[in-house]
């Protein structure tokens, strides 16, 4: 599953750092860049609630294959775009499968994980966004750029290994006996989406995980343009800073979890919160020195990615496994249309209007919302003291 969803981010970001290329011949600009990442994030957001709740009945084997095989497909059909049109188009489809790995995925490392190590399980699955889509991407494009003939060939280089995750996952995966067809009646009947989001928590981590995701999601579109415009860093820099985003999010997203089973996921959820808003405001006070902002960016994203990868342990904790991947996809669809979406779109317009220094106040006021929906949250029902 770590494989998969590592997949999923390598084949969502890897086009961001080959977009300057991909303009030159395509004729885009960077509202193109912004409608083509809103579309992903929407159909990923969309289908996440969709395919969350398809898995409760049919079972996770047949949709995660269906989904790997799709979004390499289509990652690599990217490099056969010959316009804004086709790009949207493919990248959108994409979106929906990656949507549907995503909740599907979750559930299935909850489900083959011992109570205590679901936040270990669950963070090492979740810490390969910010390691493969933050870290490893940009390096990855930028080397097969300048060994293959063209970037139409990265995307198909880098779809490749979607075929081999797929055959892994037909090859030794099985449905647990609760969601197999006709093994039950708990498979054959859906529970009301209204009471899947009665359970403790999940309403209230369905609102709040849109203000705990934006502030990443604005730090990776808007951070690069703050950096170079505004501190005039040179590229190299630049790089160096937002190379600790996928560094200090995979350390965050694998140690907080793991503590997290054994000190209680709703404290280590309001510290992280806390915690993050100090380099944030610091960074407001910080001049043009890539180090200092390269140890703030690892310290704010080791803080931000921890607290959104214990989000789906707190779903474990107080959700039936039957219908755990209902609830998580709903988390995760309302999060990445809201948070991964909306907010980033609200953040470059109001950049565009005031200036590119409004990032970070909208980003510690996107913290003081998610807080307080953390500390509304209930001690979760099978939470480790």
């Amino acid at each position: 599953m770590a494989f998969g969803f590592a997949l999923v981010n390598l084949d969502r970001f890897i086009m961001y750092p080959l977009f300057p290329v991909m303009a030159r011949e395509l004729g885009l600009d960077y509202q193109d860049i912004g409608l083509i990442s809103a579309a992903v994030a929407l159909t990923w957001g969309i289908s996440s609630m969709v395919f969350g709740r398809l898995s409760d009945r049919l079972g996770r084997r047949g949709i995660l294959v269906t989904a790997v095989l799709v979004f390499s497909v289509l990652c690599g059909a990217t490099g056969l775009a010959m316009g804004l049109g086709s790009l949207l188009l493919i990248r959108a489809f994409m979106g929906i499968f990656e949507g549907a790995f995503v909740p599907v995925s979750i559930a299935t490392v909850v489900e083959t994980s011992p109570v205590k190590r679901v936040g270990r399980n669950t963070g090492i699955h979740q810490l390969m966004a910010p390691l493969v889509g933050s870290a490893v991407a940009p390096v990855l494009a930028i080397y097969l750029l300048q060994e293959l003939p063209s970037w139409r060939w990265v995307f198909a280089v880098t779809a490749l290994p979607g075929l081999l995750c797929a055959w892994l996952i037909f090859r030794n995966l099985a449905d647990a006996e609760h969601i197999k067809p006709g093994r039950s009646e708990v498979g054959k009947v859906q529970m009301p989406i209204r009471k899947v989001l009665a359970y403790p928590n999940v309403a209230l981590c369905s609102a709040g995980f849109s203000f705990w995701l934006a502030p990443v999601v604005v730090f990776g579109a808007l951070m690069p343009s703050y950096l170079t415009d505004f501190l005039h860093l040179e590229l190299k820099h630049m790089g160096l800073v937002m190379s600790m985003m996928g560094v200090g999010g995979a350390a965050g997203m694998l140690v907080l979890p793991t503590l997290s089973d054994r000190w209680g996921r709703k404290k280590l959820m309001v510290a992280c919160l806390t915690l993050a808003m100090v380099p944030t405001w610091l960074f407001m006070q910080t001049g043009a020195d890539p180090l200092r902002l390269s140890l703030l960016m690892f310290v704010a994203t080791f803080f931000f990615s921890g607290g959104i990868a214990m989000v789906h342990s707190v779903t474990a904790d107080n959700v039936p496994a039957q219908h755990i991947s209902t609830a998580t996809g709903f988390i995760v669809g309302i999060g990445e249309i809201v948070g991964g979406a909306m907010a980033p779109a609200l953040a470059g317009g109001l950049a565009k209007a005031l200036g590119i220094t409004v990032i970070l106040p909208f980003t510690l006021c996107c913290l003081v919302l998610g807080l307080i929906f953390a500390v509304l949250l209930r001690s979760p029902l099978k939470d480790l003291k």
